[in-house]
């Protein structure tokens, strides 16, 4: 604390009168009325010796002479002689005077200092990284440096060591010209790096790269091996970044906080990194709240937001993150068997990406609540890959436009719920196929089928060849290069024709290594109006372990859902609009000639504590014909008769009926009517339990 030290060395040899005097001071004007020394600029103020105790006004930091514009008011103020000074002249709050070893002008510094101080003219036109450099150097216990209007030009790393530096500018702005403006010329290397640091930011101003080709604008690292040694309760506030290679690199950072910052235009590896060294490295919490990051409407290949190796409690609060290739990726690439951990996305949401907008890896939870999720690739909206170990949620979430699926799951505990999922497999069309160059066997009784160019699909993804005599048809396909697939169920033979293929999508794909999926209370399917709707299915299921219920699955073009591989008791889709649910059958079966009359069911003898809506009708005589009912305690329990024959017929009632079993139980039965020459009759009422 030497600074203040001085400070109130100098106000004690002045007295309360030049205390006073000091305090009042705001300009030339005031120093006019005050009996103390005006000095013109820095180059005099060098050539000026003081006396102990004196206090004199620097007018401005530069004054007129040959080549230089005098600048009254920018960076002069009141300075003091400390006469037992023998600190480096830095340029802005200690000043040595020509032939004088002992005695310094100082500035009266407490908390704040301008950067004007240090002669920063705003031009973007001189080198001003030792500048910055030494007002950091001059906050030994933390403070705010004041960056007026103009253009600060960085050529070397900033360093802040454990101290709190707040970088406070006179406003941000996305203009290339006005408010304060940091722009970094650092080629390869990191343009702030905040080590061990305990409070402090950056507000008020906008940050950008000037041909960058490497680092990232701002990182973070650990001072030292101790806990204590991290960087805690950094506050980014109404910043804006751009023309960067990498953004931010958060590494060792507990308690971070970004609000209304904008970031834009990055080329690099990702425009946000947290963690991605080791564990003791990890970036827990951090927040965003209603920012915009972008790496940029031109930049397919870098990730907006990526969070590798242990870190939690990452919170995205009315945050759009846009453009770039993934948008946000949770991920393990550190060696370590630790996870991100808890990240919370609510509001805002994802669009224009060319990857997956939500890719997660690998990590142990995530929740996304009334997010809008939307791509203009090829891929998934949502992925959620096998490592994914933990629980994810998707709550009133608005999932459209994919090239693909709209949510692909391959791992346990995902739950999806009163989301809106609709116009996905928006490449699902010739005008996106792939060329086919051969079609061949693939050398164990299957066909296989090579593109001229690499396809870029997976194994169990769903496809229709076109032109191919044959094939013209839907598949499953299995990837065997980049450049060659079979596909499932096909014989070999000679198939002829000039073929395209092109790849579908649904609104939720479910893998069969997908366990404990929950789909409930979601619409999914094609919003009118709203972009196109190529999704085939609204739900593709491989998993044995998913409750498919209470979702509205109308308007997906080759129907509700499709449920693929093994199934067991775990596999339950119920209640859904868009399918015919039937939850059971009352069957009967009568050998022999066929009477009029009644007949019992062999498997549900009364419906009791029940409510049965009857849905659907089968039946099959060996012979003959007649008529068949359902009754109810002897009488008609609702329904039409339906006559039987020979052949095999089932219909879906137009007007279900019900039996209500709750009050008292009613004995079900089978009636015959009309029989002419009937027998070996076979029928099955389907039937829905209802509350």
């Amino acid at each position: 604390m030497k600074i203040n030290e001085d400070r109130r060395r100098i106000l004690s040899a002045l007295g309360a009168g030049g205390a006073a005097a000091m305090a009042l001071s705001t300009g030339p004007a005031q120093a006019a009325k005050r009996d103390v020394r005006q000095i013109a600029g820095v180059t005099d103020l060098r050539q000026t010796p003081g006396q102990q105790g004196e206090q004199i006004y620097l007018l401005g930091y530069y004054q007129a002479e040959p080549g230089v514009t005098a600048t009254p008011g920018r960076g002069g103020g009141d300075l003091y002689w400390d006469e037992t000074s023998t600190e480096p002249d830095d340029g802005g709050t200690v000043f040595a005077v020509a032939g004088v070893a002992t005695g310094r002008w100082k500035r009266p510094v407490a908390t704040t200092v301008d950067l004007a101080w240090y002669g920063w003219r705003g031009t973007g036109a001189d080198d001003d990284t030792q500048r910055l450099q030494n007002a950091v150097n001059a906050l030994p216990a933390g403070g705010t440096i004041e960056i007026g209007p103009g253009k600060v030009l960085i050529k070397r790393t900033i360093s802040v060591k454990r101290v709190p530096i707040t970088f406070d500018g006179a406003g941000h702005t996305d203009s290339l010209d006005h408010g304060t403006q940091l722009l970094l010329e650092t080629g390869t290397a990191d343009g702030f790096l905040l080590t061990g640091v305990h409070g402090g930011g950056f507000r008020n101003l906008q940050i950008r790269g000037l041909g960058l080709k490497g680092g990232a604008m701002i990182r973070t690292e650990r001072a030292g091996a101790a806990k204590e040694d991290g960087n805690y309760m950094l506050a980014f506030t109404n910043a804006r970044f751009r023309d960067g290679h990498n953004g931010l690199v958060l590494r060792a950072c507990n308690t971070v906080r970004f609000q209304n910052c904008v970031w834009n235009t990055f080329t690099g590896d990702q425009v946000i990194l947290l963690n991605g060294v080791a564990d003791d490295q990890r970036a827990d919490p951090v927040e965003f709240v209603q920012c915009g990051i972008a790496a940029g409407s031109g930049n397919k290949v870098t990730d907006n937001v990526v969070i590798d190796g242990l870190g939690g409690s990452i919170k995205f609060i009315a945050t759009a993150i846009l453009f770039g290739r993934h948008g946000l990726w949770m991920r393990n690439t550190t060696g370590t068997k630790a996870l991100p951990k808890f990240v919370y996305f609510e509001g805002g949401g994802f669009e224009n990406g060319h990857g997956v907008p939500v890719l997660l890896e690998a990590g142990a939870q995530a929740q996304f609540a009334n997010t809008y999720i939307s791509a203009d690739g090829e891929f998934d909206n949502v992925r959620v890959g096998p490592e994914f170990v933990g629980g994810v949620t998707f709550t009133g979430c608005v999932i459209r436009g994919a090239g693909r699926n709209g949510i692909d799951v391959a791992s346990a505990r995902t739950t999806v719920t009163g989301c809106l999922i609709g116009n996905n497999g928006r490449m699902a069309h010739p005008d996106f196929a792939r060329q086919i160059s051969a079609v061949d066997g693939n050398g164990a009784g299957g066909v296989r089928v090579t593109t001229s160019a690499p396809h870029g699909w997976e194994s169990d993804d769903r496809v229709t060849v076109t032109g191919i005599t044959g094939l013209d048809r839907a598949w499953t396909i299995q990837v065997v290069s980049e450049t060659a697939f079979d596909l499932e169920g096909a014989e070999p033979g000679t198939y002829a024709g000039t073929g395209q293929v092109y790849r579908h999508g649904a609104g939720i794909n479910i893998r069969a290594q997908a366990t404990r999926v929950v789909v409930t209370g979601n619409a999914i399917g094609g919003f009118t109006g709203d972009g196109v709707n190529r999704q085939d299915y609204g739900i593709v299921s491989a998993s044995p372990d998913v409750l498919i219920s209470g979702n509205d699955l109308n308007g997906n073009h080759a129907g509700a859902y499709a449920l693929t591989g093994a199934q067991t008791a775990q596999t339950r889709a119920t209640g859904n609009k868009g399918v015919q649910q039937i939850d059971g059958w009352l069957t009967a079966r009568i050998d022999g000639a066929v009477a009029d009359g009644l007949h019992d069911l062999s498997n549900l003898l009364y419906a009791d504590g029940q409510r049965l809506r009857i849905v659907r009708v089968a039946r099959k005589l060996g012979a003959g014909t007649c008529q068949v009912r359902l009754d109810a305690d002897g009488d008609s329990a609702g329904g039409p008769a339906t006559a039987a024959t020979t052949t095999f017929q089932s219909t879906t009632l137009t007007s279900p009926y019900v039996v209500d079993g709750t009050s008292a139980a009613k004995r079900l039965q089978v009636r015959v009517l009309g029989s002419s020459g009937a027998g070996g009759l076979v029928v099955q009422f389907g039937y829905q339990v209802i509350a």
